[in-house]
């Protein structure tokens, strides 16, 4: 079985982008950047430790 790669961390930049395009379309593009990076790094952290409890169930 091949051993997983570890990308999550490049889900906070595309959260970041995310937001900027949407910023972009609401000519607010700060407020809603920021609103992407948040949400990028509160979606990395819940998907870490969701990952972690996954793996101790599986040892």
């Amino acid at each position: 079985m091949a051993k997983k790669k570890k990308n999550l961390i490049s889900i906070i930049p595309a959260f970041l982008l995310m937001g900027a395009a949407v910023g972009i379309q609401t000519t607010d593009i700060l407020r809603d950047t920021a609103i992407g990076l948040i949400v990028g790094i509160i979606v990395y952290f819940f998907l870490t430790r969701r990952n972690k409890n996954i793996n101790k169930t599986k040892s």
